[in-house]
């Protein structure tokens, strides 16, 4: 026996626009699916095809064959006849002999997304029509389609995709903009593949009602702005865990002497963390280099915070304000001149540089050892959250240079070396630093402090294995667990090992953090790309006349290997965004720049008409509500009857209790008697005046307390939330007859 049909001819096939809107939200999704993979040709074949399907859906599904069978055979039968078609006009040559080559593969486009949305189409709407639950199917369609169309644009590749992103750039604009009219888009078909209305009136309602809403955004809102980047999961702190403008204005007001925050808010920014996710290339910053600067490791460090002070399991930001004085904490609004920065001499170079950051951050960073910041204007608000300009001190020398200079700074005081030096208290440190020296280094240079340094991090790079997926954190001291365990962390745990290390060898350093940049990803150019996979810890020792410099440690064993480099495209684009330029020339000719910049205009004038239209839309109708709520009250002894009958029905019809069609007055006063009783001689005392003479009349004293104990009844048989819903739309009366 066949299973029972649902749905009925008077109720799919009467439904009229609803299925029109049902095909149409199938035409779009369709085209927006065959949007990257195909031509225009084949975008617009896939979107009827889809409408096909979805406008004879129905007819099929009131067939009597059951709904499991008929959705295979519409679907296999659809794959198989779509799958042969392209195989004929791909794989043959009579197609590319009477069609020509480019005619051949045209035609194979318009068979192969036509059919294929055909067929989809009409099986998910089989299969919606069947069971409603189905309908599930249909919204992953238009989620899995709208997403194909601004896939590129993920993690803030915003060129791509490049016949999108090209026009909007060239013209000023941000495509971000437009990846919010897809999610609209698509946020209205899922509301009309949802809905599903039986009224044609009702599914206008519902999606003008979302028309409006958006309207109202568009037109009274702040402007779109881009999303903020999420933050890395790696525990270096560059992000401020989650602190955005008002955290860091914050932080701006509280800073403490020399530029450094106070105590309770430095410690805790650096933490172990196990089993971390691969971060990925999301851009968090644009960096343009002024002058031609190539580091002598081959890599760029932006160094942004350091961690010297020992607290009995980690380094942590230090507390007394004479240390790391050369790490500025505040976003200058004037000209700064960074505390202790390392010196310019034949060691260093001054490179400027300008940083725009696309990603909220608490404090700033720059190339290496900074010496002097300024504020820069920014060329575009809505990307980059601060512009500033960075004059650093960049090493010039390579690490051999260095063998002869002694560690630390003579200026400093007693309290100070012994604040960079102090290791941890198990001996285990120690003895580990004074075997190291003794199997890596010949005897002349084993007194040699960066031979000493040289040592250690390739101990370290040699027997250590560079992986995400490790568990230390959860122990007393972290380090020793990773040091003297498997040796197996990232870059947090092979930073303070080799600083734990050189400090019981009496060499001060520090683990700084940042982000670390390979040279080869300018690619030439004098823009670099600063992503959330490139953040990174590193350790520093101070050289006598260099200041702070990087030694980093290279494990050779890597399970997790880092992220691909950036997007070459993207990095330009980034580039000339900060420059302030057009990033995208456009042609002389090209009519849509023309057309985009005539849109805005119109806009320009006609949205604040459109906000004007609504919001006087809206005091219309609820001024009319009001008053023919109150009008009873001041109305002639011979309009009493209809006027009050009148309010009753609005205040009916506002918690959805309604006359049906066809329904006539008495029958609707004798459907509620037993609820609200009071309706009935609203009703007779309607009729009487209306058609005159009757057997049955109210004074208007009568009448106002006919309607008072209708209120009464209907606050004991609704709830209030219900009532107070009501109340509040403004439309609420027009479906009162």
């Amino acid at each position: 026996m066949s299973e029972e049909v649902p749905e009925s001819p008077e109720t799919e096939e009467g439904r009229g626009l609803p299925v029109l809107t049902r095909a149409l939200a199938h035409a779009a999704t369709a085209a927006a699916f065959a949007y990257p993979l195909s031509t225009n040709v084949g975008v617009w074949a896939a979107g009827l095809g889809a409408f096909a399907g979805a406008l004879l859906a129905p007819r099929i599904a009131r067939g009597a064959m059951r709904t499991l069978p008929l959705s295979l055979l519409t679907s296999c039968i659809s794959a198989l006849v779509c799958g042969l078609g392209h195989s004929l006009l791909v794989g043959y040559r009579f197609a590319a002999d009477s069609l020509g080559p480019a005619g051949a593969m045209t035609a194979a486009d318009i068979w192969l997304f036509g059919l294929g949305a055909f067929g989809t189409s009409l099986t998910l709407r089989v299969l919606s029509f069947r069971a409603k639950p189905f309908a599930v199917l249909e919204v992953a369609a238009v989620v899995a389609a709208m997403a194909s169309v601004v896939v590129a644009h993920r993690h803030g590749a915003i060129n791509r995709p490049f016949e999108i992103a090209d026009p909007i750039l060239a013209t000023g604009g941000d495509p971000t903009t437009i990846f919010y009219g897809v999610g609209a888009l698509a946020i209205a078909v899922m509301i009309t593949l949802l809905l599903g209305e039986r009224r044609w009136w009702r599914t206008l309602l519902h999606l003008g009602a979302v028309a409006v809403l958006m309207l109202l955004f568009l037109a009274s809102g702040p402007d779109i702005e881009p999303p903020e980047p999420p933050p890395p999961a790696d525990g270096l702190g560059l992000r401020g865990e989650g602190e955005g403008e008002e955290g860091e204005a914050e932080q701006n007001q509280e800073q403490g002497e020399g530029g450094q925050p106070p105590p309770e808010q430095r410690d805790g920014e650096l933490e172990f963390q196990d089993n971390l996710q691969q971060n990925q290339n999301t851009p968090v910053a644009v960096v343009l280099l002024h002058d031609d600067y190539s580091p002598p490791g081959g890599t760029y460090y932006f160094r942004q915070s350091a961690f010297s002070q020992f607290n009995g399991q980690r380094l942590v930001s230090a507390s007394a304000p004479e240390i790391d004085r050369d790490v500025n904490a505040t976003f200058p609004s004037a000209r700064q001149t960074v505390h202790d920065a390392a010196p310019l001499n034949a060691l260093r170079q001054s490179v400027e540089t300008t940083v725009a950051m696309i990603a909220d951050h608490p404090r700033p960073f720059g190339l290496e050892a900074m010496v002097e910041l300024s504020p820069w204007n920014n060329p575009n608000p809505d990307r980059f959250r601060h512009v500033y300009r960075v004059t650093s001190a960049a090493l010039t020398t390579d690490f051999v240079s260095l063998m002869g200079r002694n560690v630390g700074d003579s200026s400093w005081s007693e309290e100070t070396r012994a604040h960079y030096i102090r290791p941890p208290d198990d001996p285990r440190y120690q003895e580990l630093a004074a075997r190291i020296v003794q199997e890596e280094l010949p005897d002349h240079l084993r007194d040699n402090p960066a031979a000493r340094v040289a040592a250690v991090t390739h101990w370290l790079g040699e027997h250590g294995t560079y992986s995400l997926q490790n568990n230390h954190a959860g122990h007393d001291d972290p380090t020793g667990h990773f040091l003297f365990g498997d040796i197996t962390g990232y870059c947090v745990h092979f930073s303070h090992a080799s600083v734990y290390l050189m400090r019981a060898l009496g060499i001060p350093a520090r683990v700084a953090t940042g982000y670390a940049v390979d040279e080869a990803q300018r690619q030439g150019g004098s823009a670099i790309l600063i992503s959330s996979g490139t953040a990174h810890a590193w350790p520093e020792i101070y050289f006598e006349g260099a200041g702070w410099v990087t030694v980093d440690v290279i494990p050779q064993t890597v399970i997790s290997p880092p992220p691909g480099p950036p997007d070459p495209d993207l990095q330009r684009l980034l580039g000339e965004l900060v420059r302030g330029l057009d990033a995208v020339p456009p042609e002389e000719d090209a009519p849509l720049p023309a057309a985009i910049d005539l849109a805005r205009e119109i806009w320009a004038v006609t949205k604040g008409l459109l906000l004007a239209l609504l919001l006087g839309g809206l005091l219309f109708l609820f001024g009319a509500k009001l008053w023919r709520r109150f009008a009873p009250r001041y109305a002639a002894t011979e309009t009493q009857a209809r006027l009050r009958y009148r309010a009753a029905l609005d205040r009916l019809g506002e918690v959805k209790i309604l006359r049906a069609q066809g329904e006539s007055p008495e029958a609707f006063a004798a459907r509620l008697s037993a609820e609200f009783p009071s309706l009935t001689p609203l009703t007779r005392a309607h009729l009487a005046t209306a058609f005159g003479g009757g057997g049955f009349s109210l004074q208007p004293t009568g009448a106002s307390d006919a309607e008072k104990n209708l209120r009464s009844e209907l606050r004991e048989a609704v709830p209030m939330w219900r009532r107070a819903l009501g109340l509040l739309t403004p439309w609420s009366w027009l479906r009162t007859r």
